[in-house]
């Protein structure tokens, strides 16, 4: 798990909220009213760790677990030159394919399953992962050190899976549009789904167990939107085919500023309430969630 985190001088986290007992006023200070970004990043707790591997292929599992900070991660030899990063997986399972990757972008709470082979660096060398929407000690994730060679049979398979939904445009019995912007709450800022902010005794969309349908996420700026209970796969970015990270069955997915992103999903399982929203943590504790019904 990716993170980063803001210490202060006793090395207790440093929270720029407006209420330091957490338990009062919503919010947190002007400048980070668009979400919090720490000047450590952290991977599994730990500050860019150094971790040591074979010269072989290696099958990681990444998550995006900042408040706000969004990555583009590039895995980098000594000699410069880029590792593939070969993603198998996404937020819910193994893709039908696998898709190769030289830069894989990253929001908050999405999941990468990627394969990444390390048997043509030298042993001794730093592999980093770095994040280039980062700067100064921000741009460094971490790194792997090659320690040994050591035999490697494994392969990537051509097909990963086949079980993947194939949702129809033609399937969906409606097409919702959902938009996440900014907006006024409680007399301050706040970030709204639809115009309005959370009311957890509100349903705010109702649809009838086993529905297939079409929702347009429409952002005024980074949202990683997450729905609650079900996957989704994506079918276009602003009316043009996904983008090649989008592809598997997601439950996370980030239209970037004034985009509008379509997805579908059959909402099967249990009947109840369920949660969507921005997992910007700021935005959402702003706000920026929203109740599912399933009747």
């Amino acid at each position: 798990m990716i993170t980063d985190r803001a210490f202060a001088d006793d090395g207790s986290l440093a929270y720029p909220a407006l209420d330091p007992t957490l338990r009062g006023r919503p919010g947190v200070r002007e400048p980070c009213l668009g979400g919090v970004l720490g000047d450590v990043i952290l991977v599994n707790g730990g500050p860019w760790p150094v971790h040591e591997v074979d010269a072989a292929r290696y099958r990681l599992r990444v998550l995006n677990g900042s408040n706000a900070r969004h990555y583009v991660l590039e895995a980098v030899g000594a000699d410069g030159r880029r590792l593939d990063l070969v993603q198998i997986g996404a937020d819910q399972g193994l893709l039908a394919a696998p898709v190769t990757h030289h830069r894989l972008p990253v929001a908050p709470a999405e999941r990468y399953d990627v394969v990444v082979d390390f048997s043509h660096a030298e042993v001794g060398s730093l592999v980093r992962v770095v994040n280039r929407l980062g700067t100064g000690r921000t741009r460094d994730v971490m790194a792997f050190r090659v320690v040994r060679k050591a035999r490697d049979d494994s392969r990537v398979p051509r097909t990963l899976s086949t079980d993947l939904p194939a949702w129809r445009r033609s399937d969906a019995v409606r097409v919702r549009d959902c938009a996440f912007r900014a907006g006024r709450m409680r007399g301050g800022h706040g970030w709204l789904i639809g115009g309005l902010p959370f009311d957890p005794a509100r349903s705010d969309v109702t649809v009838d167990l086993g529905d297939v349908e079409v929702w347009r996420l429409i952002a005024d700026v980074h949202h990683p939107v997450h729905l609650h209970l079900v996957g989704f796969r994506v079918l276009s970015r602003n009316g043009r085919p996904p983008l090649a990270h989008d592809a598997g069955l997601k439950d996370t997915v980030s239209p970037r500023p004034g985009e509008a992103v379509e997805i579908i999903t059959r909402f099967d399982g249990c009947r109840g309430r369920y949660l969507f929203h921005c997992h910007n943590a700021e935005h959402e504790d702003m706000g920026m969630m929203a109740n599912l019904e399933v009747v």
